[in-house]
This record gives C-alpha cells, structure tokens and sequence, in this order.
C-alpha cells in the first residue's frame, strides 16, 4: 500500500511539472466573456522607437534620418455594460494590470411619500415594587 501511495505521488507531481513547463504565453488573448449585450473593445498600446541592429547600433536611412519602428507595448480593454457602466483594463508590458470603473449616472429615485405618523402609544401602569424577601437565619449578609 505504501508503494502504491509513494508512486502515485511522484506520478501526480511529474504531471504537474510537466504541465506548468508547457504552459506558454502564446500571444493569442482568449476571446472574452461577455454577456448578451457588453460590448468588448479591445486596443494595442504602441509606441514608436528608433530601430536598431542586431549590435544594438541605431539605424538610419540614406538621407540620414532616423528609422522608426511601431513597437505594441501593452493592451487596453474596454466593455461597456448595458447599463451604461464602463470598466477598462489597462495592461502595459511588464507591469500589472490597473482597472478602472466608470459607474452610470442613475436618475435620482423620487422622493418618497413621508410616512403617517404613528399614534402615541398609551403609557404603561407602573408595576408594583415586589417585596423584600426576608434574610434566611444562618447566612452571613
């Protein structure tokens, strides 16, 4: 039984590493899930950087300027809710996601009706005081 549980524990736990070792960032987002009606729009950040050689020397054209290359540095996702709510998320390279809400405006609820008073409750006779129970003989006060 000990060889049984032994085994499978190693077998478990080279399933797992095997798992997380294939497990790579593909570049292709998962489509999100919306319900019915939100709608999904999604947007590179770029960024335009002066383009470099393989030696890290920057590049130049003919006339001498420099060239320049767009470079995707993050993404932002916007879904808009039907009812009016925003949320965003924005995600720049190499750094964590920051989310941002924006709640509809909402009409005012009306007023409500002011509540009927309630009538006064008549007071309560006063209870009569109980009486005091007399000290048992043979029990210190």
């Amino acid at each position: 039984m000990k060889k049984i549980i032994l085994t499978g524990s190693a077998t478990m736990l080279a399933f797992a590493a095997f798992a997380t070792g294939q497990a790579q960032d593909t570049e292709v987002p998962d489509a999100p899930e919306t319900k019915p009606g939100a709608a999904v729009t999604r947007e590179d950040i770029t960024e335009e950087r002066q383009a470099v050689d393989e030696n890290g020397e920057p590049l130049f054209n003919e006339d001498g300027t420099p060239v320049l290359e767009t470079v995707k540095t993050g993404t932002v996702q916007t879904v808009t809710t039907p009812s009016g709510n925003v949320h965003t998320i924005t995600k720049e390279d190499g750094s964590r996601a920051v989310v941002t809400h924006e709640r509809a405006d909402r009409p005012e609820k009306g007023e409500r009706p002011e509540k009927p008073e309630k009538p006064e409750k008549p007071e309560k006779p006063e209870k009569p005081e109980k009486p005091e129970k007399p000290d048992r003989p043979g029990r210190p006060n």
